[in-house]
């Protein structure tokens, strides 16, 4: 994998879309959009809407960083 490979997969989880309503939530976000949120990581990793490859945000409140499982 090239770092410009590395660059690509990063910039597809990037977020697309504002996040300000999913905060203090996690959400799962697919091609940079967001399919399901939760207040539990367990419970929305067990949405069916989830896959696998879904990355798995928990979105910070009031400015602090974005944590990408």
């Amino acid at each position: 994998m090239t770092v410009t490979d590395l660059e690509q997969a990063q910039a597809e989880l990037d977020p697309k879309e504002d996040l300000t309503p999913y905060e203090g939530q996690w959400v799962a976000l697919r091609e940079g959009r967001v399919i399901a949120s939760d207040l539990d990581a367990v419970a929305l990793r067990d949405n069916p809407a989830v896959s696998e490859d879904d990355a798995l945000i928990l979105v910070p409140s009031g400015g602090a960083a974005i944590f990408i499982l």
